[in-house]
């Protein structure tokens, strides 16, 4: 799936545009879920809006979820998210070298990620995306190659 730059434009001709600046400011990758919702994952450094704006079709705002920081649930520099099989949000965090899950509701599930250059080591992870048999391909960036997961962090293989 190819991903926006920009947000938003639904439909040929223009018909609308959803999310305001104030929702989703910087925002970097959308994902939506099966209930229709979009989840705009926006990055600013040192920004209370470091986070996940979570917005309707009808440009509802639903609340963010995630935050700036280093525990669980938050993110220093997030650049990318994907929704798992199991409709859970899915973000790789460059600056922490993490993928973190999170329900829709911004329930933390779990992370993964361990800085370097190893089998299963990942350094700054940028793109991520499911095949469909639920593993995880993280593009690991510094490393310049990618690498497939399990969803629980399971190195499988790289290239």
């Amino acid at each position: 799936m190819a991903r926006p730059h920009a947000l938003f434009r639904l439909g040929f001709p223009y018909l609308k545009t959803i999310g305001m600046r104030r929702t989703t400011n910087y925002p970097v990758d959308v994902a939506i879920g099966r209930e229709g919702r979009v989840y705009v994952l926006c990055q600013q450094e040192i920004s209370a809006n470091t986070g996940i704006a979570r917005i309707t079709l009808d440009d509802d705002f639903l609340g963010q979820i995630g935050s700036l920081g280093k525990g669980d649930g938050q993110f220093t520099w997030p650049v990318s998210i994907a929704m798992d099989p199991d409709d859970n949000l899915v973000i790789s965090d460059t600056a922490l070298h993490r993928i973190t899950f999170m329900t829709t509701e911004g329930e933390f599930l779990s992370k993964w990620g361990e800085q370097g250059s190893g089998d299963g080591q990942i350094d700054r992870p940028a793109g991520i995306a499911f095949d469909d048999d639920g593993n995880l391909y993280v593009v690991d960036s510094l490393n310049h190659r990618v690498q497939k997961f399990t969803s629980d962090g399971k190195f499988l293989m790289k290239w």
